[in-house]
């Protein structure tokens, strides 16, 4: 099935999609959030040079499968529409994860994985791939010489990442799956060369979208990544890889995401925590990503709470409300949530002609 280019929104945001639930924030009642981000296993079979979380230390942590369906139940009932399993390790670390994929489609959620694609072996595509509206897959080389030194895993990942994305494919073709198959490149300076080849290996194989997105340094992480990168010298990569790009094989060059790494933001406050929340593999929960290991900013733990007692609690507003009064320039480069704040922002202060339609 074919997915058109706006419904990716790859840089833009949703919320536009959700009129009633941006209504009930505008009127200041404490909704609860549209999706989450979580992640079923605190370490990695990889130790890629980019990692942003590098300094979480890849704890070997294991989400519990029957603690967070039972939350993600109850969270659905309250308004949650979907899942990412990604987190802070390799999602298919945890041998539940197919398992924990398929629970959560089946309680009426929205389900997508970001992954390295080792271990989406055939087996485990088999097991769950039909239950993915969306799986991403992080590959940042061309050659197994370079993705090794980029990804530092074990000799042969590339080709077996290879291999998982061919027989993904085939199995979407022969089950007629609407699972879009995604992979994504962070361009790096020890990338650059072999942009092209990955893309072009990538339309072979059949996949549904290849994107090249900037790096973007994470506050806390050690990692060996050159910050000093100037995109703008490499915009011209775009249209060659424009030259790729077919109806069943679309390619997103993020300049957008690229220029902003040099623009201040728009806004000077985030709000739009209230729509997402993230869960650790130690099963706590957070308001974003970027300040996940700072006790102090931890909502709470589900082995403790449940969702609702968490959301609902006075530790919660008390944290929301230090984030409405910090100072955002601390956050991290391209946050995710950064075009939902920009909007939200322009709905919560507009301007003197907004009537003028």
């Amino acid at each position: 099935m074919s997915v058109l280019s706006e419904d990716y929104r790859i840089d833009s945001h949703k919320l536009i999609y959700h009129p009633d639930r941006v209504a009930c924030w505008l009127r200041g009642e404490n909704i609860y959030p549209i999706g989450v981000e979580i992640a079923p296993s605190g370490t990695c079979n990889h130790r890629c040079i980019f990692c942003a979380l590098d300094y979480m230390e890849y704890k070997p942590n294991l989400l519990d499968k029957d603690l967070i369906l039972a939350d993600l139940k109850e969270m659905h009932q309250l308004g949650l529409k979907s899942v990412v399993y990604a987190g802070e390790g390799e999602p298919l670390v945890n041998k539940k994860t197919p398992e924990i994929i398929n629970d959560t489609k089946r309680l009426g959620l929205d389900v997508a994985m970001s992954t390295n694609g080792v271990l989406f072996t055939k087996d485990v595509s088999d097991e769950c791939m039909e239950a993915l509206t969306w799986i991403r897959f992080s590959v940042s080389a061309g050659t197994s010489e370079c993705y090794q030194k980029i990804h530092r895993g074990l000799p042969g990942d590339f080709e077996r990442v290879l291999e998982n994305l061919n027989h993904a494919v085939e199995l979407k073709r022969k089950k007629n799956l609407s699972t879009t198959l995604g992979v994504q490149m962070l361009l790096i300076p020890e990338n650059l060369g072999e942009v092209m080849e990955l893309a072009k290996i990538m339309k072979e194989i059949g996949v549904d979208y290849f994107t090249v997105k900037p790096y973007s340094q994470h506050p806390k992480s050690f990692c060996t990544v050159d910050t000093g990168f100037d995109y703008e010298k490499f915009t011209y990569l775009e249209q060659e890889l424009n030259e790729l790009s077919s109806d069943s094989y679309q390619i997103f060059f993020r300049t957008k995401a690229m220029n902003k790494k040099k623009q201040s933001k728009a806004y000077s406050k985030c709000l739009g925590l209230p729509f997402f929340t993230y869960i650790d593999a130690s099963a706590r929960v957070w308001p974003c990503i970027a300040f996940l290991g700072d006790s102090k900013l931890c909502y709470g733990s589900l082995k403790e709470k449940s969702f609702v007692e968490i959301w609902e609690g006075k530790h919660r507003a008390d944290i929301v409300e230090k984030f409405n009064n910090m100072d955002i320039s601390i956050c991290r480069e391209l946050c995710r949530l950064d075009e939902i704040n920009s909007y939200l922002d322009q709905l919560r202060n507009p301007g003197e002609h907004v009537n003028f339609i």
